[in-house]
């Protein structure tokens, strides 16, 4: 994971506040126009077995795949995902660029200890203009709430939809792509696997995205990209929402890897334009992702800056936990992309090792769920139950109806909800509806106008939070 930190010695254990605006508000605007131009997240998503670990090896490893598995060993976080093959976890990796558009090769491209990544990261980091991040998704169906999760909660700029040349585009293939319809993500068709397909099989399959594109649920250009000459259009577009790239390529071979990796190259970030992420002056705001116990560090927790920024020895309150409540927390030492840093911004991928400031109590990891963050005390946060929603039903069997249960995701937030009003008495699919929902479980830090996907099984429904509401009444309703 992005962020591991490393055990440091004399770590500061003063309980001091951070002043609020250390070198000014001027130098963190201008730090998030250069990090505007230098950094992205890519996510690669598609069906299982369509190469998303291999390519993503490739680009990053600068080597070419044997056919049996050798570049996506060097992504998979566990040894089970390389036995079988199939990526259960999110894995990120960085692929870096220079001014003159060269991407920078790692001299120990076979590097899979932690230790050897982390040299790997940090001279990647060192040599690059631009980096890319790319966040490897699961392809199965059994494991499509981490997908979903790493497509809401990680906030990817752009998505890399991999298809296989043989096989064409598939059921999973076909629900990633409403998800990242739904959530507004510019995404890029990549055929692999070009080496082996029969040609009838392939063109077949190229003349079925091109006809996906075209229809009434996208209603964009296809760019079949061969040239280098055509990227620049190509990237301009992408971004525009006026067309989806279409590029192929073998991991084998090396076919088409420098059209992708120029493609890659030009696009700009969407940190500002997604609309996702507060400016770093706004109070700090910190989603968290993974928790893990580092030995000498103690408990550490990886995740994503939404607003404001953070520096060691800040004060933070951590919440809500199982009782909905915020405890404060001391940031000891900050970690991004595998090394030490002294300051994080907003749309920035970190990890704190975190201290208690309740007397007497340690962190362990049993004190975290999912959903949990970390945020300035300025904000005043509370946990919510109730909030209103106006939603679409993408599919559904049958209909919808009050007291209909399904698993709400929004941002980080994973977790049942039960609807007690609806503006139509029934839903069914393609319905639009304002609809009030009530958490099963836990109080969630949540804002109004933020996007959410709900499902039961498949992908059912999505919308955009309207208003957070007074949860006493609905308690009284539900119970």
């Amino acid at each position: 994971k992005i962020g591991v930190p490393q055990p440091r010695q004399n770590v500061e254990d003063e309980e001091t506040d951070c002043p609020a605006d250390q070198g000014g508000q001027d130098e963190w605007a201008d730090e998030w126009v250069e990090q505007s131009i230098t950094d992205i997240k890519v996510a690669t998503i598609g069906n299982v077995d369509s190469g998303k670990s291999t390519l993503v090896g490739v680009l990053t490893k600068g080597m070419l795949d044997d056919g049996r598995g050798l570049a996506r060993s060097r992504v998979f976080n566990f040894s089970h995902e390389a036995a079988n093959g199939r990526t259960s976890s999110i894995a990120q990796e960085i692929m870096g660029f220079r001014e003159t558009g060269e991407a920078v090769v790692s001299d120990k491209p076979g590097a899979v200890t932690a230790a050897s990544r982390n040299a790997t990261w940090h001279q990647v980091v060192n040599q690059s203009q631009k980096l890319v991040t790319f966040i490897d998704l699961c392809g199965h169906e059994k494991y499509l709430k981490t997908t979903i999760f790493g497509l809401v909660g990680l906030c990817p700029d752009y998505a890399m939809i991999i298809v296989n040349a043989n096989a064409g585009f598939q059921r999973m293939s076909r629900e990633h792509l409403g998800i990242a319809l739904a959530l507004r993500i510019p995404f890029l068709f990549v055929v692999t696997k070009i080496d082996m397909a029969p040609k009838n099989v392939y063109e077949e399959n190229l003349a079925m995205l091109h006809s996906i594109v075209k229809s009434k649920a996208i209603r964009r250009q296809p760019l079949l990209l061969s040239d280098e000459t055509e990227l620049e259009n190509a990237s301009t577009a992408l971004v525009d929402d006026r067309a989806v790239p279409i590029i192929r390529v073998s991991s084998v071979t090396g076919e088409g890897l420098p059209l992708l990796r120029g493609l890659l190259q030009r696009l700009p970030t969407r940190l500002q334009s997604s609309g996702l992420f507060k400016p770093p002056s706004a109070p700090a705001e910190f989603h968290v992702d993974s928790i893990f116990n580092v030995h000498g560090v103690g408990l550490v927790v990886g995740g994503l800056m939404r607003a404001g920024h953070v520096r060691p020895n800040q004060q933070l309150l951590m919440g809500p936990d199982k009782s909905s409540q915020f405890k404060p927390v001391l940031v000891k030492t900050i970690h991004r992309n595998r090394a030490q840093t002294e300051a994080v911004g907003s749309g920035q991928h970190c990890a704190f090792a975190l201290r208690s400031l309740v007397k007497r109590e340690t962190l362990k990891k049993s004190h975290f769920r999912k959903g949990m963050v970390l945020v300035d005390a300025a904000i005043q946060p509370k946990a919510t139950w109730c909030f209103r929603a106006e939603i679409v039903i993408l599919h559904h069997a049958t209909t919808i109806k009050e007291r209909y249960q399904a698993i709400i995701h929004c941002g980080i937030i994973r977790q049942s909800a039960a609807v007690i009003h609806m503006s139509n008495e029934l839903l069914r699919s393609g319905d639009k509806a304002i609809v009030t929902f009530r958490f099963m479980y836990h109080g969630e830090f949540l804002h109004g106008g933020v996007p959410l996907l709900f499902r039961e099984g498949r992908t059912k429904g999505l919308g955009r939070v309207l208003e957070i509401l007074d949860d006493e009444p609905a308690k009284r309703e539900v119970a």
